[in-house]
């Protein structure tokens, strides 16, 4: 092969393999809201770096899991009554035998839904819930509408970038007073390992919603995505014997050609740093000597032949919720994760009591040890001194609520209001962020009619669900977050960040 051609088709390569093809794929790439939103963010640059994990519940839960503090009036109200499927929903629990009959918790929290996993995480100020995340502004009940809208904290979900996309948008613009940064060990900012990764679906590298103007991501600042396996998009072994072949024709860059072809060669070794990056996660996630020891014998997440944190074994929600606590644990770098993918199934139109309460306790559970997960973990930093773990959260909503009429059919149409379940992050809230439940409801509607629901009551805190993400850029150092979820079509001032200083409400019994 003469040099030239063997050069050009070394770049190519190189090309291929730092950024997988789909990078190129014009649908791939949207818009964030408006040219110069992003330079508009003020951002002073924090002192900890967060880690936010994004857990997105497809098709609408019911808010009641976190709020039958309305049951006996909406029971009295709805088209079938809920006693006639639970018998004990309007009783108050006994907190001195929780295996007794009684469905609300002293927070109003619904028992057999979650509601127990709920109490210890709240007890343990690992939890927080807020009742009252209202759509007011398009308050479409449309899912595709409103899961657009809530996972971008846009309204104009045709152009705006998704929350991981803005936030990368931002700190790439203000790039200049983040590289050699303090927040980032010295480092550039291209050199964060794998900061944007999505568990939605299989692995592979893409491109996530782009951004206009001046800011073009780089692709390190790209997010890839992940399966709960970690099988590794930057292996480029097919497992028909090309890994030698590339591998032998890398060999033959001279120093000279490394100097010519700098970002070349430095694709293949991008490549394979991340290789190895993603191994060693998938090995972690699959050790459970790396799991905390608890030292409550009877914690009911402790392994009684280790005494090791264990997660659930036979719930949904483990591998993906587990995958995402460990990457953030063993990846620093990692500043957004997003899970969604396998945690559907929320639209409950019929028959929906039994399989909500399943559903819940199943989420519950598992959230309550990803909670312990962080606050009992132990990891280092990139220079292997002791580095805390408070400074990651987890948000936990949907696209939108739902009624709270049980209709002809035994389930819940589509509403407006829901709960936010936001767990950890004591190292970068405020002061009494965590511990509480925030938010007062009452019943809405006609008697026996369908479209029942809760609204927050008129001396009640809200927000808006594009508040979340708002929330989710102020941790990051956006003093004006309001600014990132603005259009000017349809909601020109934007949404403030939530008021995490609120006084929680005051429990039942």
């Amino acid at each position: 092969m003469k040099r030239r051609k063997f050069i050009k088709s070394m770049g190519a390569l190189g090309a291929t393999l730092a950024a997988p093809s789909v990078f190129n794929n014009g649908s791939f790439i949207k818009k964030v809201s408006a040219a110069g939103v992003v330079q508009d963010a003020n951002l002073i640059v924090p002192t900890v770096l967060p880690q936010v994990i994004n857990v997105f519940l497809y098709g609408g839960p019911s808010e009641l899991s976190a709020n039958l503090t309305n049951i006996t009036d909406i029971d009295a109200n709805s088209q079938n009554p809920y006693t006639a499927v639970r018998n004990d929903i309007l009783t108050q629990m006994d907190v001195n035998d929780p295996g007794a009959d009684g469905q609300i918790t002293p927070n109003g929290f619904w028992k057999d839904a979650g509601g127990l996993a709920m109490e210890d995480m709240l007890a343990s100020d690992d939890l927080s819930v807020y009742r009252t995340i209202n759509r007011r502004k398009a308050n479409t009940r449309a899912h595709r509408n409103s899961i657009l809208s809530s996972q971008k904290s846009n309204l104009d979900i045709e152009l705006s970038g998704g929350v991981g996309t803005t936030l990368a948008s931002v700190l790439f613009a203000n790039k200049a007073q983040l590289d050699g940064s303090a927040l980032l060990n010295g480092r550039q900012l291209e050199e964060m390992i794998l900061p944007f990764v999505s568990f939605e679906g299989e692995s592979s590298g893409f491109a996530v919603d782009s951004s206009t103007g001046s800011v073009n991501l780089p692709l390190q600042m790209r997010g890839i995505s992940l399966d709960t396996g970690f099988d590794n998009p930057y292996a480029r072994n097919s497992g028909i014997g090309n890994e030698a072949v590339i591998e032998a024709l890398v060999d033959k860059i001279s120093p000279a050609t490394n100097s010519r072809f700098q970002k070349v060669a430095d694709g293949f070794t991008n490549r394979k740093n991340l290789q190895t990056r993603i191994a060693g996660l998938k090995t972690n996630n699959d050790d459970p000597t790396l799991l905390p020891l608890i030292a409550d014998v009877n914690d009911p997440d402790r392994d009684a032949t280790s005494g090791r944190l264990v997660y659930p074994d036979n719930n949904r929600y483990t591998s993906r919720v587990k995958a995402a606590v460990t990457l953030a644990m063993q990846n620093p770098d990692t500043m957004y994760i997003t899970v969604g993918g396998g945690l559907g199934g929320w639209d409950d139109h019929d028959n929906s009591i039994e399989k909500y309460e399943d559903r819940m306790t199943q989420l519950m559970t598992v959230l309550r040890v990803a909670a312990k997960h962080i606050r009992l973990g132990t990891r280092n930093d990139i220079n292997g001194s002791p580095l805390a773990t408070d400074n990651i959260v987890i948000n936990v909503h949907g696209d939108f609520g739902r009624n709270v009429n049980l209709n002809g059919s035994m389930g819940w149409d589509h509403g407006n209001n829901q709960n936010l379940f936001t767990i950890g992050g004591a190292g970068i809230r405020p002061a009494g962020a965590l511990g509480k439940v925030v938010g007062k409801t009452e019943r809405f509607g006609d008697a026996k009619q369908n479209r029942q629901f809760t609204r927050p009551t008129s001396d009640s805190y809200e927000v808006e669900p594009m508040s979340i993400g708002s929330t989710v850029y102020s941790y990051f150092g956006v003093q004006n977050p309001e600014v990132l979820t603005a259009d000017v079509g349809m909601n020109p001032s934007g949404d403030s960040k939530i008021d995490e200083t609120v006084a929680g409400e005051p429990t039942l019994f």
